[in-house]
């Protein structure tokens, strides 16, 4: 039997489970293995570059046809990593081939995919995210369609040729037909008490201009009851189930131009919101929260403003510089589109990886040194003039080394971690 342990930071997660082995708390509470990384003796399993961090570039999987001039851009998902269908190799949820609905690509253990189409799944679906809601041990999916106001979620049925065919749609009172339209989901458990539950963000229909945040209870079947529907100041690109202020219970950062936040009381209800006086790069990945100086307090990365470390209540004491960080010369005088965190060369430190856009696109690792300080940016091979800046980082090929799939606005893109 696995060992529950209540955890008083770290808001991945509020309850931990053998802490030895859980990928999702490798020997402490919310200190998660990368995806496809094992968890063994307390320590996630990843190789430890040696070398200089390089990577491959596969060719892209393309989403719409060469002479599709209609600007409808088939990437345009927030898609989710997981092993779905439970054979020790990485799948995807996105889109997966031309003009094909919302799918599973299915990790083939080498960095290619095999496409495997979901019934039934818009094909305008702008968020998707996993977590196991019914404990039986297979993955379930979230996905949120910004043509409908309504989330829909599809049980992992253990089967791999009929993975998630049966659909449960939960309507919410947000606008559909609209870019304000749901966009943003978060799985967590937001009550403590062992069962999933969900977030999900967008404009208000009934009250025009207003923002709110719809929350689910899980339970034991998987099935969501909705509990909480808070409005608040600007939902935005930002949607990260945290315990901020690190009294055990998790928290709901959010916003556009700013960052917004409302406490949680451990019971899935949460005090008024609070605006912080700190500016955010809008878009849908343009933020990240990590502790990049390993203080034990989150970190933010802004896509515009750069990296704010120190957190103290609602601020932070310390703004980084860095390396042709933003809107820069250098890079085409364009300010980062995206923003992405993990451990890209196996040493235990938080590591970024960026894009900016504009006729100069460019994209690049920067490697943590633990400290909140980040090596001179190392640019990644490839033509990126069509990047959308979403990026999903995990061991695709089982070589414990974490390798990245970004979006194009025509397809997706495979970068192996090939460091030495």
């Amino acid at each position: 039997m696995s060992r529950r342990i209540h955890c008083l930071w770290k808001g991945v997660g509020i309850r931990c489970y053998d802490l030895t082995r859980s990928p999702d708390h490798c020997g402490e509470c919310g200190n998660a293995c990368a995806p496809g990384i094992a968890c063994q003796s307390s320590q996630c399993q990843q190789y430890r570059c040696k070398g200089a961090l390089t990577f491959k570039a596969l060719p892209e999987i393309p989403t719409r046809p060469p002479d599709d001039d209609s600007g409808e851009f088939r990437s345009s998902y927030r898609p989710v990593l997981g092993d779905f269908d439970r054979d020790g190799i990485l799948d995807f949820a996105g889109v997966p081939g031309i003009n094909a609905p919302l799918g599973l690509l299915l990790g083939k253990g080498d960095g290619t995919f095999q496409g495997h189409p979901i019934a039934s799944a818009f094909v305008s679906a702008w968020t998707a995210a996993a977590a196991d809601l019914n404990g039986d041990g297979w993955l379930d999916l979230a996905t949120i369609a910004s043509d409908q106001a309504q989330v829909t979620v599809r049980l992992g049925n253990g089967d791999p040729a009929t993975l998630f065919e049966t659909a449960i749609a939960y309507p919410t009172p947000l606008a559909p037909y609209d870019w304000n339209a749901p966009y943003n989901l978060v799985l967590a458990d937001l009550d403590d008490d062992g069962y999933v539950d969900m977030v999900a963000s967008g404009l208000d229909v009934v009250a025009p201009g207003k923002q709110r945040l719809i929350l689910w209870r899980g339970s034991a079947s998987g099935e969501l009851a909705e509990f909480g529907r808070i409005p608040v100041g600007s939902s935005g690109g930002l949607l990260v189930a945290a315990d901020w202020n690190r009294d055990g219970a998790l928290d709901l950062l959010f916003g556009s131009s700013t960052l917004r936040m409302v406490l949680g009381r451990g019971d899935g209800t949460f005090d008024n919101e609070i605006a912080c006086a700190l500016a955010l790069g809008s878009g849908l990945s343009g933020n990240v929260l990590a502790d990049f100086d390993r203080d034990q307090k989150l970190d933010l990365a802004a896509r515009v403003t750069g990296i704010f470390l120190g957190m103290n209540g609602c601020n932070f004491t310390t703004l980084v510089s860095i390396t042709d960080w933003g809107d820069t010369p250098e890079w085409g005088g364009w300010p980062y589109d995206s923003v992405g965190v993990a451990d890209f060369n196996g040493d235990g430190q938080a590591d970024l990886v960026t894009t900016s856009s504009g006729p100069d696109a460019k994209m690049a690792v920067y490697l943590g040194d633990g400290r909140g300080g980040f090596a001179a940016p190392l640019a990644l091979p490839g033509v990126w003039s069509q990047m959308d800046g979403v990026y999903l980082m995990g061991d695709l090929n089982n070589d414990t080394r974490l390798d990245l799939i970004i979006t194009r606005s025509d397809g997706w893109q495979v970068l192996l971690n090939t460091c030495p």
